[in-house]
């Protein structure tokens, strides 16, 4: 195994601990806010981080870059930090993460369908395990309409992000993952600016005074899960293939359930079965690159 791909598997690693604890993050900072104010205040803060990095990374914008940065930054950003919330508000943080697990096949299809990419039978034989150990991850919970709704837009935010991250690879080659972090995070921000201008400014003060613990979950969600994790995402895309660095959210459901067991959450035989099988097809999807 060489060392560029030791760096990698510990960079996916680091990634899945960073992504597992942000579905319990943003469940803390539920509790004070509404889902579309976590969201706001999670892109919002990511920004401010990244802003000394602004100055370099306009003068490297070009025009070509535009539709690619716009994609990742809305389609890629801003849609999941919305979609993620809003489906907590129902889900506990451990069956977000697991239905996130399921970017690699969407990743996949898209890579392939437009992206017109090759694809091995490793790829698919380890998408498949993985998917099985998602399901049984979940198969023991009751199917309601109410938790259907809620899912289907945790499933619809994993789609944001294969999309996103097939096009990072394949229009942003010439971009730094620094600068790609940095540009999408720039327009990713305006839309939550907009939001908080059109309140009441004093009364969003007001609601970070009064629910300040919530307020310092957000901040760790900004500062560690957002801007410092996009730039190691970024250079996984870029340093491996889009299917290694999605492979990360099917290591996600192992941290969000740690997590989730910290906080008073249960865990379960089928649960322990569950990410078994998904660390095997995590090994078989990667066993080779994409071509």
């Amino acid at each position: 195994m060489s060392k560029t791909t030791i760096i990698n598997w510990f960079i996916l690693l680091i990634l899945s601990i960073i992504w597992g604890s942000s579905f319990i993050l943003m469940k803390k900072g539920l509790n004070g806010f509404t889902y579309l104010e976590v969201a706001c205040f999670r892109l919002i803060i990511a920004f401010i981080i990244l802003i000394p990095f602004l100055i370099s990374s306009l003068k490297k914008f070009k025009l070509k870059y535009l539709k690619p940065i716009l994609i990742v930054s809305l389609v890629g950003t801003v849609i999941p930090a919305i979609l993620f919330p809003y489906g907590q508000t129902y889900l506990n943080s451990s069956s977000a993460g697991m239905l996130n697990g399921l970017t690699p096949i969407f990743t996949l299809i898209i890579g392939v369908v437009l992206f017109k990419k090759k694809y091995i039978q490793e790829n698919i034989i380890g998408i498949i395990i993985g998917l099985i150990g998602s399901y049984i991850l979940l198969l023991p919970k009751s199917i309601e309409i109410v938790q259907i709704k809620y899912s289907l837009m945790i499933i619809l935010a994993t789609i944001c992000y294969a999309l996103s991250i097939n096009t990072i690879q394949d229009r942003l080659k010439e971009l730094k993952p620094l600068d790609i972090a940095v540009l999408s995070s720039f327009f990713s921000c305006i839309i939550p600016i907009i939001f908080f201008l059109n309140n009441n400014i004093e009364s969003t003060i007001a609601k970070i005074y009064f629910n300040i613990d919530s307020f310092y979950y957000l901040l760790i969600l900004g500062i560690v899960c957002t801007s410092f994790a996009i730039i190691l995402f970024n250079y996984l895309i870029k340093k491996s293939s889009a299917l290694f660095a999605a492979s990360t959210t099917y290591l996600i459901p192992v941290f969000a359930i740690f997590w989730g067991i910290l906080d008073s959450e249960i865990i379960q035989n089928h649960e322990i079965i569950g990410l078994s099988i998904i660390l095997i097809g995590v090994y078989i999807m990667n066993y080779k690159q994409l071509e």
